[in-house]
């Protein structure tokens, strides 16, 4: 079963690649946008996208350390279905898609944070 600590590592697991995914998006719409002064914008998305990345790594790795694994299980309707293995035991996960957007909305803005930070 799920401890809170597992339960954490598996909910940044799944939300940090989707914050990712919209910075990298985000990214190519400011490059296409045409500011007079666009570098201040592209250097903090991507100083965000590699703190991220790393952030992912590190959590990948805490991830195998304490045999966790997730299996994206697709969308139906309103809802993202995961499956958890965790030390031999599956749990399934059902994530409504309007709360991980403000999830991934939550974890965009500390990130952006951090990383504007001197």
């Amino acid at each position: 079963m799920l401890n809170g600590h597992d339960l954490d590592l598996v909910l940044l697991y799944i939300y940090l690649p989707l914050t990712r995914k919209v910075l990298e998006n985000d990214l190519g719409k400011v490059k296409n946008a045409g500011f007079k002064f666009e570098e201040p914008y592209l250097s903090l998305i991507e100083k965000t996208i590699n703190k991220i990345s790393m952030d992912i790594l590190d959590l990948k790795k805490e991830m195998r350390k304490t045999d966790i694994t997730v299996y994206d299980q697709g969308k139906v309707t309103e809802k993202c279905n995961y499956l958890v293995v965790c030390r031999g035991y599956r749990e399934e996960i059902n994530l409504f898609t309007h709360l991980m957007k403000v999830k991934v909305q939550s974890y965009l803005n500390q990130y952006l944070l951090k990383t504007q930070a001197p």
